[in-house]
C-alpha cells in the first residue's frame, strides 16, 4: 500500500487560490458595477444633452421670431404683446412672460419659452427644454438686442472717413451714431480727428428750434434708474484710429438729474485712439477696449455695385444703371427763387417747383441729366414735400462724377406729427458724386433735413445745422456744423436711396445655463 503524504507547501496553495478567486470575483463585480454606473451616467448625460438641445431649439425659434417681428415693420417688441404673430402672456412675479407657441413638442421632449421686456429693442429670453424619459430639464437664458445696421441708421456713415489731414474742431458736434469703415487706412491712420469742443453726442441737447419742430422728439430709455432722452448712439471704426485732443469727446460723463443720456451706448474701435487725450475722453457704457463688432456685414453702398431689383428680378451692372432705368429724367440744373415754375411726371416719379411759394414736391426717383444741380440761394428757404430722391451722377469710367450744391435752407414742409408733416414723413434724398453745403463765397450757414448720399465727398463749409444722415466715402465738416441723427429715417427712407432697406442684426449676450 502506497502512502500519500502532504508537505507544507501543498497545504498553502489552496487558500491562495481561494483568495485569488475571491479577489477576481470582487474585481469583476466592481468593474461590472462601474460599467453599470457609467452606463447610467452616460444615459443621464444623453438625457441632459437632449434637454439642452431642446432648450436651444426654443431659443433659436424665438430669436427668429424676434428678428422677423422687426423685419415685418413692427419696430417694437413691447407694443402690443404680440411678436411676429405669437402672443406674449401676462407677467409673473419676476416679470417673466410666457411666449405662447401653439406647439413646442420636438422629438422626445418639449420646450417652454419666457420673455422679459427691457426696451422696445432689448429683451431677456429664457428657454427651458425637458426630455420625456427621465423628465430632466435644462434652461438657457440670454440677453437679446436688435439693431438696424443699415448705413442710414447713423448720423454719419463713411467708407473711408474724414478727409486726410482735416481736423474737426471748434464746436462741431455729431448727435447720433457714427460708423466709419476706414477702407484703405493703416492702423496708425486717423479715420476721424477731433479737437477743441468737437465730438459725438447721444442726445438732442442744443437742437435748434427750427429743427426741433420738424423732426420726431428724441426717443427715451431707462438708464441708471432715470427715464432719459437717448439716440442709442454708437461709434464704430473698423480700420484707423479715432483722434481726440483738447476737450473733444466721444460722449460725455453721465450726470444724474437731467433729462438726457450723456454716455454713448457703445464704442467699437479696433485700432484704438490717438491725439493728446485719446481714450481718456471717451465716455461709453462698454468702456473703450472693444474692437469693431460687425465683421463684413456692412459695406459702402457704391453706385458702381451690381444690383438685382428685388421686385422684378432684373439684374443691373451697376446701381446707377438701375436708378437711370427706373427714374423720371429731367434737364433742370437749378431749383431756386430765380427759376420759373415747372412740373414733370411719369410712371417712375414726379417733381414740381412753385417759385412764388418756394415749395418743392418730389416723389419717386428723379434723375437730373446734367453734371450739377444748384438748390436755393443764400438766405432763402425751400420747403419740400413728398417722398422722393433726386439723382445727379454719371459714371465717367474712372469713377462717379456729379455735384449737388446747396446754397439755402432746405427743410421738410410742416411741423412734425405722427403720420403728418415734417421729417421724415416728408423725406428728400439727394444722391450725387460730391455734395457741397454752403461752399460758395459769402454764403451763410444752412438749416436742412434730408438723406444725403455722396459717392465721393460731403463738404460742409459753414456752421450748418442738419437733421438727417450723411452717407459718403469722405467727409469734410471742419467748419463746426451740428448734425442730428433722426432714427425714424432709417425705416422711412425715400425710394432709390443706395443701401436703403433696413438690415436687422441681433446680438445675443449674457448667456447663462441652468440645470433644473
Amino acid at each position: 500500500m502506497r502512502r500519500i503524504s502532504f508537505n507544507s507547501e501543498s497545504g498553502v496553495i489552496l487558500p491562495i487560490v481561494i483568495i485569488l478567486m475571491l479577489a477576481l470575483t470582487i474585481t469583476g463585480l466592481a468593474f461590472l458595477n462601474a460599467g453599470v454606473m457609467e452606463n447610467r451616467l452616460v444615459r443621464r448625460e444623453v438625457h441632459k444633452n437632449q434637454a439642452f438641445y431642446l432648450a436651444e431649439a426654443g431659443l433659436e425659434r424665438t430669436l427668429w421670431n424676434l428678428k422677423q417681428d422687426f423685419e415685418n415693420g413692427s419696430g417694437d417688441w413691447t407694443d402690443d404683446n404680440v411678436i411676429n404673430g405669437v402672443s406674449v402672456g401676462d407677467p409673473d412675479d419676476d416679470d417673466w412672460r410666457p411666449f405662447e407657441y401653439d406647439h413646442t413638442s420636438l422629438g422626445a421632449g418639449s420646450y417652454v419659452v419666457k420673455l422679459k421686456y427691457v426696451d422696445e429693442d432689448e429683451i431677456w429670453v429664457k428657454s427651458t427644454g425637458t426630455e420625456d424619459v427621465k423628465n430632466i430639464s435644462k434652461t438657457v437664458q440670454v440677453y437679446v438686442k436688435i439693431e438696424n445696421i443699415s448705413v442710414w441708421n447713423n448720423a454719419i456713415f463713411a467708407g473711408t472717413g474724414a478727409v486726410a489731414g482735416q481736423v474737426i474742431e471748434g464746436n462741431a458736434l455729431i448727435h447720433g451714431s457714427v460708423l466709419i469703415l476706414g477702407s484703405g487706412l493703416q492702423p496708425d491712420d486717423l479715420a476721424i480727428d477731433m479737437s477743441g469742443t468737437a465730438g459725438t453726442r447721444n442726445n438732442y441737447e442744443g437742437l435748434p428750434a427750427e429743427l426741433a419742430g420738424k423732426i420726431p422728439p428724441c426717443p427715451q430709455t431707462s438708464f441708471n434708474g432715470e427715464t432719459v432722452d437717448s439716440l442709442d448712439a454708437t461709434l464704430r471704426v473698423k480700420q484707423g484710429k479715432v483722434g481726440l485732443s483738447g476737450t473733444a469727446k466721444v460722449g460725455e460723463q453721465d450726470w444724474v438729474g437731467n433729462s438726457f443720456k450723456e454716455t454713448m451706448d457703445g464704442v467699437y474701435v479696433t485700432d484704438g485712439y490717438g491725439g493728446n487725450k485719446g481714450a481718456d475722453n471717451v465716455y461709453s457704457d462698454n468702456g473703450t477696449g472693444n474692437p469693431y463688432d460687425l465683421g463684413d456685414n456692412v459695406q459702402f453702398p457704391s453706385l458702381r455695385d451690381s444690383y438685382v431689383d428685388p421686385d422684378t428680378g432684373t439684374s443691373y451692372s451697376t446701381y446707377l444703371n438701375y436708378l437711370d432705368a427706373n427714374s423720371l429724367h429731367i434737364s433742370e440744373n437749378e431749383i431756386s427763387s430765380e427759376v420759373d415754375d415747372f412740373n414733370y411726371f411719369d410712371a417712375n416719379g414726379s417733381i414740381s417747383w412753385d417759385q412764388s411759394e418756394g415749395k418743392l414736391t418730389v416723389n419717386g426717383i428723379v434723375y437730373v441729366d446734367a453734371d450739377s444741380l444748384d438748390i436755393g440761394k443764400k438766405q432763402e428757404t425751400i420747403e419740400y414735400s413728398g417722398t422722393g430722391t433726386i439723382v445727379v451722377a454719371q459714371d465717367s469710367g474712372d469713377g462717379i462724377v456729379g455735384n449737388i450744391r446747396i446754397h439755402g435752407d432746405l427743410l421738410a414742409q410742416g411741423t412734425y406729427t405722427l403720420g403728418g408733416g415734417g421729417f421724415p414723413n416728408n423725406a428728400l434724398g439727394l444722391v450725387t458724386g460730391t455734395l457741397d453745403l454752403a461752399t460758395g463765397a459769402g454764403e451763410s450757414q444752412l438749416t436742412m433735413t434730408g438723406a444725403f448720399f455722396a459717392e465721393n465727398e460731403v463738404f460742409s463749409a459753414k456752421q450748418n445745422r442738419i437733421a438727417g444722415t450723411f452717407v459718403c466715402n469722405h467727409f469734410d465738416i471742419t467748419q463746426v456744423p451740428s448734425i442730428y441723427q433722426v432714427p425714424d429715417l432709417a425705416t422711412n427712407l425715400p425710394p432709390g436711396i443706395p443701401g436703403g432697406p433696413p438690415d436687422w442684426h441681433i446680438t445675443v449676450s449674457q448667456w447663462s445655463e441652468v440645470t433644473s
